[in-house]
């Protein structure tokens, strides 16, 4: 058995190094130009070569029915990566961990959703949590909440991935821990303005009020338990985001704040930033009357950065309606 990691980006390879050291691992990357950097952030996770890894082209190797499969891809390439997978297993899907956190805009889906669209005879399981990467490669511990709703596969997965730096908590709540992920990230864009615009503590301190309640709200709407918006993968992420200058999604709202126009702040960040898609899936829930002011301020600044834009975020977070 393997542990198949598809997607070399800084989390990717560093799960590599986080998960149980006495695993094969197989960290699958997009193609050849991507395994050197891989290989160098293995090492700095792991300490040194592990000689149970393997740093390989995607889908260059077969797939086995007992392996593990984490994807760690972003979420607007999990159909792809999912179709993939099934036309590579000979046999039966292996069980499938995603690790990408986002919505699909059209559908309103969860990563696992997709996933088992087109792969619907797959086991599907999700791992989510407040994970800064380059803390955890600077050797850091970390603990995420894994969800699977088959109890036996969510017991061999947590034996299987589980280390002395990962730590797990365990639910059968997927989709609740999915969507927590994606709504937080949304605010983490958001901290990231409060911190270009230089609007201090207080205004920081709101956002989290307010967001925390658009999430509650939401999650209500959506029949979310609430023991998971104030858990790790809901108000533990959120925290860790948004008070976090290595999350992305803070410094894609700290570089819009400061001017730089969007195309260019995603390509400085270097990477996908899922909250700014999920900013846009979420905002139109207010088509269904759901109050989501929050939500809808930040969407705006991300799909039309301007000063208007920004006033109108700082307004909203100050003349909240409600009673505090």
């Amino acid at each position: 058995m393997s542990i198949v990691i598809i997607g070399s980006g800084a989390w990717g390879t560093t799960l590599a190094g986080l998960v149980n050291p006495a695993q094969t691992v197989r960290v699958w990357c997009e193609n050849a130009d991507f395994v050197p950097q891989a290989k160098q952030t293995l090492r700095k996770v792991a300490g040194a070569d592990r000689p149970t890894t393997v740093v390989e082209v995607a889908f260059s190797s077969p797939l086995s029915a007992d392996d593990v499969v984490l994807l760690v891809v972003p979420s607007s390439q999990i159909a792809s990566v999912a179709r993939q997978i099934g036309q590579h297993c000979k046999s039966s899907c292996p069980p499938i961990v995603t690790a990408s956190k986002g919505l699909e805009r059209a559908s309103f889906r969860t990563m696992s959703q997709v996933i088992k669209a087109i792969l619907p005879d797959a086991k599907v399981a999700v791992l989510s949590g407040p994970t800064i990467a380059r803390e955890i490669a600077d050797g850091r511990p970390a603990k995420l909440v894994l969800g699977c709703d088959d109890v036996h596969l969510l017991l061999h997965l947590a034996r299987t991935l589980r280390s002395d730096r990962l730590h797990l908590d365990m639910t059968r709540d997927t989709v609740d821990v999915e969507l927590c992920a994606a709504m937080k990230g949304v605010f983490a864009i958001g901290s990231g303005v409060i911190a270009g615009r230089n609007l201090g503590c207080n205004y920081l301190g709101l956002l989290l009020t307010y967001g925390l309640r658009e999430i509650r709200d939401l999650a209500r709407f959506l029949g979310i338990s609430s023991a998971h918006v104030f858990g790790v993968a809901g108000l533990g992420d959120l925290v860790t985001t948004c008070f976090s200058h290595d999350s992305r999604n803070y410094r894609l709202g700290e570089l819009l704040a400061k001017g730089v126009p969007l195309k260019d702040a995603l390509d400085r960040v270097h990477m996908v930033v899922e909250g700014a898609m999920t900013a846009t899936a979420v905002s139109e829930m207010a088509t269904l009357r759901l109050q989501v002011p929050l939500f809808a301020a930040i969407a705006r600044i991300v799909e039309q950065p301007s000063e208007e834009a920004f006033r109108h975020f700082e307004h909203v977070l100050v003349d909240y309606p409600g009673n505090g």
